[in-house]
C-alpha cells in the first residue's frame, strides 16, 4: 500500500499521457463454519498438506441447496491466485508484503475489518481482496472471513465454485436474526457469498444489520476482508466502507483515470482510506523482481 498523495500523482501523470489512467447493540448472530471441499491439486504444497485426506471429487451443489461446500477454484481464475502451484514468487511476496503492512497497521490502531474497493470497474479490486484473504489465512495463519458485498454482481461464488442461493444479500433482507450462510474454504478461511444478485441493495447495505454482521464477524475472526463494488458511479462502495474500520483503494496502473481516483477519495474521505494498492504493474518496474526469482527459484 502506498501513500494516497503518491498514488494520486502517479494516476495524474498517467492521465496526462492519455492512458485513461450511538453504537449498535451486540449482535446475537453466529457464523457457522461448514465443512469445505478443496481442489488440492491446484494448491501450493503447504496448502495441500493442510487439506490432505479431503475428497475433491464432489460435484457442485444442486439448485436450492444451501452453499455449504466448496467446489475448488475456478480454472480460469486459479492462475492469478497466490495459492496456485504456478504462482510466481513476485506475486506471492507482494501480497505477503501487503498483508504484513495490514497486520502492522492493525497493531497500531483498532483494525479488524477492511473493505477493498476501487474507483471504477476493472481495476482488480476482487483480485486484490481474494489474494489478500488467502495470504492472511495461508501464510500468516490468521482466521479470515471474506465477504462478497458486491450485491449487484456477486462473483466470489463463481471463483470458489459454489452454489449461491443464500449469502449476504439474504441475511440483510431477513426479518429475523438468521445466521449468514457461510462456506468453509480452509481451516483458516471462510467465505460469506453475496447471494442472489440484487438490482437495488442500498437499503440493506446502509442498514444497521450490515454493521452488525461486520461487527459480529470482527469479534469472531482475526480479519474481515470485504470485496465491495467500485466507488465511482454507485453509492454501494461508500455505504459498505462505512460499516468497516478502514478501506483499501485499488488503482490499476495505466488504466485508472486521475479524475475517477480523485472523486473516489473525496467520496470515501481520505481519513477512511488506509492505503492504495497499485495493481497490474509491469514486473520489470518492480525492484527486486529478479531477486525473488533467483532466491526462490523459477517455478514451472
Amino acid at each position: 500500500m502506498g501513500r494516497i498523495d503518491e498514488a494520486l500523482c502517479r494516476s495524474n501523470l498517467d492521465a496526462g499521457r492519455d492512458t485513461g489512467a450511538p453504537p449498535p447493540a451486540p449482535s446475537p448472530w453466529l457464523f457457522d463454519h461448514h465443512e469445505g471441499r478443496h481442489a488440492a491439486e491446484s494448491l501450493t504444497s503447504p496448502a495441500r498438506e493442510r487439506v490432505a485426506g479431503v475428497r475433491t471429487d464432489r460435484a457442485l451443489p444442486e439448485a436450492g441447496e444451501c452453499p455449504t461446500r466448496w467446489g475448488g477454484f475456478d480454472a480460469a481464475a486459479i492462475e492469478r491466485l497466490v495459492v496456485a502451484r504456478t504462482a510466481g514468487p513476485l506475486l506471492v511476496e507482494q501480497f505477503r508484503s501487503l498483508a504484513a503492512t495490514l497486520l502492522q497497521a492493525g497493531g497500531e490502531q483498532p483494525l479488524r475489518s477492511v473493505v477493498v474497493t476501487s474507483a471504477s470497474p476493472g481495476d482488480g479490486k476482487t483480485h486484490v481482496a481474494v489474494n489478500l484473504a488467502l495470504t492472511l489465512s495461508d501464510s500468516y495463519r490468521r482466521r479470515v472471513l471474506l465477504i462478497d458485498a458486491d450485491l449487484r454482481r456477486p462473483s466470489l461464488h463463481l471463483l470458489f465454485r459454489i452454489h449461491y442461493d443464500r449469502g449476504l444479500g439474504e441475511a440483510l433482507k431477513a426479518t429475523t436474526a438468521e445466521k449468514p450462510a457461510t462456506v468453509q474454504i480452509s481451516e483458516t478461511l471462510t467465505l460469506l457469498p453475496g447471494g442472489q444478485a440484487e438490482p437495488n441493495p442500498l437499503g440493506g447495505l446502509s442498514s444497521d444489520r450490515m454493521k452488525r454482521i461486520v461487527e459480529d464477524a470482527a469479534s469472531r475472526f482475526d480479519w474481515v476482508i470485504v470485496d465491495s463494488p467500485p466507488v465511482g458511479g454507485l453509492a454501494d462502495g461508500r455505504l459498505v466502507s462505512e460499516a468497516v474500520d478502514a478501506a483499501i483503494l485499488v488503482v490499476r496502473a495505466g488504466v485508472t483515470r486521475f479524475p475517477d481516483l480523485k472523486s473516489a477519495v473525496e467520496m470515501m474521505g481520505p481519513e477512511r482510506i488506509l492505503g492504495i494498492v497499485l495493481n497490474a504493474v509491469d514486473p520489470v518496474e518492480i525492484r527486486g523482481e529478479s531477486y525473488y526469482s533467483h532466491y526462490y527459484g523459477e517455478r514451472a
